[in-house]
């Protein structure tokens, strides 16, 4: 069978992969001049001979837990089966650092302390506990239920879906607007407890782990791994697609693209691994039920915004308290601070992200690039005031990254009711036309969830529901990813 897969992004490249190992003919069409989607390292410019400085614009960490043990699977497989030169190799990836901080209302404090709350002036039932004890007594209890049974957990999560999380808190617990706000700003982004109540519980479990990992040299490594194993042969880059036309004879589809060499091509089945925005970009395609449509218009993406800047030494750990790895929530205009997990104590230059989402992405992202990085600097100066450094002398350049923009838009994050509207029919194939992506699954933004997408339409396009997932072909194999999600460990949803 011929098949043709369009976008070159993790669940694109994992169809891909489980297809040829069946024995089909694959072609991959990705719109970008890279792979990866949003697994994007970006490398500067070293300043020290030897040293290898770059920060993830995309995707940037592995939780060790269970419910992700498919990404872990992936990866050795691609090491079982790649080049030497292509071995993924996994670091620990710090998620947390006693020295981190939080910067709220010109206080440096602890995340984890209540103080922030003093000096907010909550209402006095709320004012001696901090934010991540109070996000917890909101979520461990249906933290819990999808522990002992992910599956029933799910749709007990469900019956809530047309809610928001902040309707949930406000008039199922009874929270004042204040202390929403408060356990927002110091655990998540502005406006987001608007999103669906099923997407921040689900966020919060994937975040209930205490081990994390990332790749050594940049995630990239991960998804090019994955490239040169489906063959650099079968993808062709900068090749957005212009036409996707089914016979109205045999079914099969033709594929148009645009692009510096067009190519038509015409396959069995067809795999649209892209998010609904791309499939929106498509010139010329067929229109499918109004639901289908209707998800694919009104599906929300969050916007996410990631700006790395590159300083001259690492001096996050070279301060009073230091920080290394970890994360720092700040009320100032990018909001998030993550300190890298790559090169521990190295005395090389080294790379700092701000980082931010929702609301907050939305501002930043229509500043001009000068004016985005002279506020960034501006705002790092006032959070490392206290330490002596002088973050103009240490600057050396940016690199930054507006996900809306680009033809993989943000990330699914669901509004209330979108789940129970739109899950079902936007994942359904339409005739030989699949549809793959982390918004098709149940674990959105995650790697994971790109994986059980993809998964799931490799079974729908071979017919063969017996099919394993790649490195699952030993029945009973132990798990890669131990650890169960954990809801003690409630934290910031960085």
């Amino acid at each position: 069978m011929d098949v043709g897969v369009v976008g070159a992004g993790v669940s694109g490249l994992y169809t891909a992969l489980i297809l040829q190992r069946q024995g089909h003919n694959v072609t991959v069409f990705e719109a970008n001049s890279r792979i990866g989607g949003r697994i994007y390292t970006h490398r500067f410019k070293p300043l020290n001979k030897g040293e290898d400085v770059y920060f993830e614009a995309g995707a940037m960490r592995l939780p060790r837990s269970r419910l992700h043990d498919r990404v872990f699977r992936f990866i050795d497989y691609l090491n079982a089966n790649g080049r030497s030169e292509d071995k993924v190799e996994l670091i620990p990836y710090i998620i947390e650092h006693e020295n981190n901080g939080a910067y709220v209302y010109g206080h440096k404090g602890d995340v984890a302390g209540s103080e922030h709350a003093g000096l907010l002036d909550l209402p006095s039932p709320f004012k001696g506990k901090s934010a991540r004890s109070l996000l917890g007594e909101a979520v461990i209890p249906w933290l819990r239920l999808l522990e002992q049974d992910f599956d029933k957990g799910f749709e007990k999560v469900m019956e809530y879906d047309m809610m928001s999380f902040r309707s949930y808190l406000h008039l199922v617990l009874k929270w004042p607007h204040e202390v929403i706000e408060f356990v927002e700003l110091m655990s998540s982004q502005t406006n987001q407890y608007d999103l669906s109540f099923v997407e921040i519980i689900m966020q919060n479990m994937d975040f209930g782990v205490k081990h994390w990992a990332t790749v050594r040299n940049g995630m990239s490594r991960f998804t090019q791994a994955a490239a040169n194993l489906v063959g650099l042969e079968n993808i062709h880059l900068n090749a957005p697609v212009d036409r996707l036309i089914p016979s109205p004879t045999d079914g099969r589809v033709t594929i148009h693209t645009r692009g510096p060499t067009p190519h038509t091509s015409t396959f069995d089945k067809v795999v649209l691994a892209i998010p609904p925005a791309a499939v929106q970009g498509i010139r010329e395609r067929p229109t499918w039920s109004f639901m289908k449509e209707q998800a694919i218009r009104s599906a929300h993406f969050e916007p996410l915004y990631k700006l790395g800047l590159h300083f001259r030494t690492r001096f996050w750990e070279h301060i009073p308290s230091p920080s290394f790895g970890g994360q720092s929530t700040t009320d100032l205009r990018f909001r998030w601070i993550v300190y890298p997990s790559n090169d521990l104590g190295s005395d090389t230059s080294g790379v700092l992200l701000l980082y931010c989402w929702m609301n907050d992405a939305y501002r930043i992202q229509s500043m001009q690039p000068e004016q985005r990085v002279r506020l960034a600097l501006h705002d790092l100066q006032r959070f490392f005031k206290d330490t002596g450094v002088d973050i103009y002398n240490q600057y050396v350049s940016a690199f930054d990254v507006c996900w809306s923009t680009e033809y993989v838009t943000g990330d699914a994050m669901f509004l209330p009711g979108q789940f129970s509207r739109f899950h079902r029919i936007a994942a359904q194939p339409e005739g030989n036309i699949h549809f793959a992506g982390e918004h098709l699954s149940r674990h959105h933004t995650w790697i994971v969830g790109a994986l059980d997408s993809a998964f799931k339409t490799a079974r729908e396009v071979s017919g063969d529901e017996r099919l394993l997932a790649l490195g699952e072909e030993e029945l009973g194999r132990s798990s890669r990813a131990t650890e169960p999600p954990r809801p003690e460990f409630i934290r910031a949803q960085l």
